[in-house]
This record gives structure tokens, sequence and C-alpha cells, in this order.
């Protein structure tokens, strides 16, 4: 009965010992992180703290990048300053029209009755097209996980969008056909 007695206390006070060491090494920690882990909620960026962060552009210039809201932006693969707003268009999208002359207005394609709309989706991604005033807009690209989105070539009656991984490459192709939006996918190797 001894014997389990002073086992008991044993393990009792083997217990005690980690308990206090392990709050040595955590109080050790802390002290080495200089006292903040106790501290105040760290403040977030202002503004200009942000504005002043290094810019890494990243990709080539015809990489499109999908946004939340399902619309694209072309990276101009240089980094902007802080007096820009955004980058020129160099997709090829085509967003004035006749009767404004061409301004950078943003048209509505689908207040004219005869609009044609196209979704193809394959492995690699989604687009969706447009045809307004004779000509294809591209609307949205969105690539599947692993695989990026990038405009090949746009004319005003043929779009071509990429879908690249590092295994294969699908390719999304719009054109106008006897008036009518055809859409066409498939794959190539990738080169």
């Amino acid at each position: 009965m001894a014997a389990t007695m002073r086992q008991r206390l044993l393990l009792v006070a083997g217990w005690l010992l980690a308990a206090i060491g392990s709050g040595l090494v955590a109080s050790g920690a802390v002290a080495i992180a200089g006292g903040q882990v106790l501290d105040r909620a760290l403040q977030p960026l202002t503004a200009a703290e942000v504005a002043a962060l290094p810019v890494v552009a990243v990709g080539s210039p015809d990489t499109v990048e999908p946004h939340a809201s399902g619309g694209l932006v072309p990276t101009a693969g240089e980094p902007t300053d802080d007096n820009s707003v955004a980058p020129p268009d160099t997709t090829g999208d085509r967003r004035g029209s006749a009767s404004t002359g061409g301004s950078d207005a943003p048209v509505d394609p689908f207040s004219t009755p005869s609009t044609q709309v196209a979704i193809e989706k394959n492995e690699g991604g989604g687009a969706s097209f447009v045809i307004s005033d004779d000509t294809i807009i591209l609307l949205w690209a969105t690539p599947s996980g692993g695989y990026i989105a990038q405009l090949r070539a746009s004319t005003a009656d043929a779009v071509t969008v990429s879908f690249t991984s590092n295994r294969n490459v699908w390719l999304v192709e719009a054109v106008i056909d006897e008036g009518r939006l055809v859409v066409r996918s498939s794959q190539v190797p990738l080169t």
C-alpha cells in the first residue's frame, strides 16, 4: 500500500513540475517576443502606408485576372504608382459605340434587342461573350483552380481566350459566323 501511495505522490509531483516548467517556457517566449503577445492589438495600416508598400508586377502583359465581381482586368506587367487609377484598356474590348463617338463611357451591350450572349465552360475555366454592334466583346473569363486565363487575340469578329496550367491548354474561341455568335472550346498541347 505504501508503494502505491508513493507512486501516486511521485505522479502528482511530476505533473506539477511539468505544469510549472511549461509556464516558465511560455513566459520566456513572451519575453523574447517583446511582450507584444499581451499588449494591445496591432494597428491596421493607413491608406498612405498601404500606398507606400512596394508592388511586384507578375505575369505577362496579356494575363487576365478575374475579380470577385466577375470582371476582368489585364495586368500591365509594371508596378503602379500612387497617382494611377487603372492601366489603359489593352484587351481590345470595345466599350464605345457609334452613338457616343467611341468614348470610354461604358456601353450596356444588353440594351440592344439583337444582342447574342454565349457562355463556354471547360476543364480550364469559363468565358462569356456577347455580340454588340457587330463586335464580339469578352464579358468575363474565369480560370479553374490551377489555370490562368489569357486573352490570346481580339478582333471585331473573333476573340480567343486560353486557360493554361502546367499540364495543358484549353482554348475558347468566339467568332461571328453569318451574323451568329459561335463559341468553340478545344484542348491543345502545352508548348
